[in-house]
């Protein structure tokens, strides 16, 4: 949870007292204070600094409070950050107006020092509370897409890119790897030491690859690259790049041996479990005629 300090409140209002009387007790609670006495220059405030919450009169010449709250709302940039509108104004349809164009709370002028704390308080802490869930659903989104023994993406990320790639009008590249014979490798090493193994080949992967590639780990021992906008020499060039890589290091040369399908995806209409089950056919005949790698 943020402090106090943390955040900037901006006060508009075309009377210096007002503004004067609201930050003296804003600064009292430690809140770091900004101001603007007319519309455009709050404007022009909010999209320089980094505001927390506003306090903005409603009745200034020609632009008024409820035309900022409405500009401000329909931005991606400023619509978050919550309005408490400052009124002479009693009237209810008048209050009504405030919320319908987005105000959080109202305070009718002149306003109590006290007042004015608590609902600043309130509406900050429910920014905070706010910040927190999207920071916690980000995390989660990040997690049900990442393979948690790697860090690479995982086959539901993969599979989505691929969707997205067929919608275009563009041929892209699958580069599909499968580890050989690796339950003989986990029966002689061992299951940390086979961790080991598959995690130091993501590595190569990721670090070989094109800075746009999609790698992931799609089940047990495959993994999947994704790049559009290269030609066929570029991907045998990426896969030379990724197969002298596991042959100098001697840790996984003397226990991993490799398969690739290079497969240049043109199908719109290909679902994606045709997709794997024509890469599965080619693996297949790599491993009767003993190659190392395809290009369908």
């Amino acid at each position: 949870m943020k402090t106090n300090n943390n955040f900037t409140i901006l006060i508009v209002d075309d009377e210096k007292f007002n503004i004067e009387f609201a930050a003296l007790y804003l600064k009292e609670e430690g809140y770091k204070v900004s101001f603007a006495l007319n519309a455009k220059a709050a404007l022009e405030t909010i999209y320089v600094k980094d505001i927390s919450l506003i306090l903005l009169d409603i009745n200034m010449p020609k632009t008024d409070g409820f035309q900022v709250c409405q500009m401000l709302k329909k931005d991606t940039k400023t619509k978050d950050i919550p309005i408490i509108f400052l009124t002479a104004q009693t009237d209810i349809e008048y209050i009504s107006k405030a919320f319908e164009v987005g105000g959080a709370d109202y305070l009718s002028k002149p306003f109590n020092g006290i007042e004015l704390k608590a609902r600043v308080k309130t509406q900050l802490q429910n920014l905070s509370y706010l910040e927190e869930i999207k920071h916690k659903q980000s995390k989660l989104a990040q997690l049900s897409i990442t393979d948690p023994l790697t860090k690479l993406t995982n086959s539901l990320y993969f599979d989505s890119q691929i969707k997205i790639q067929q919608s275009g009008k563009k041929d892209f590249w699958i580069l599909y790897f499968k580890l050989n014979n690796f339950e003989k490798i986990n029966a002689l090493y061992g299951f940390y030491a086979s961790n080991k193994i598959i995690r130091r080949v993501a590595t190569i992967l990721k670090s070989k690859s094109y800075s746009n590639a999609v790698v992931s780990r799609l089940y047990g021992v495959s993994f999947g690259i994704l790049v559009k906008d290269y030609t066929k020499k570029n991907i045998a060039e990426l896969y030379k790049g990724i197969y002298n890589e596991i042959v100098k290091d001697r840790e996984l040369n003397k226990i991993v041996n490799i398969t690739a399908v290079l497969y240049n995806v043109k199908e719109r209409s290909l679902t994606i479990p045709s997709l794997y089950k024509q890469i599965q056919l080619t693996l297949q005949e790599l491993d009767k005629e003993r190659e190392n790698y395809s290009f369908i």
